[in-house]
């Protein structure tokens, strides 16, 4: 889902933090997960699938210092 994300993908490249996507996929899976509604509250909700995004940032800097 990318809107979900804080970045914006054109051609598999993020524009604004220098993203690259390398892979996307669904993992299916069961489990609980609690959000907090109000100071001692929490919905409880079963999660059946995470979407999993592996991206590679490409921050530039000082490539020559081998430190």
């Amino acid at each position: 889902m990318l809107g979900q994300r804080k970045y914006r993908l054109d051609c598999g490249v993020a524009t604004k933090e220098k993203y690259v996507e390398i892979l996307e996929f669904t993992y299916f899976v069961e489990f609980f997960s609690f959000r907090k509604i109000g100071e001692n509250h929490k919905e409880k909700s079963l999660v059946k699938k995470v979407t999993v995004v592996v991206a590679l940032d490409l921050g530039t800097g000082n490539t020559k210092n081998l430190e």
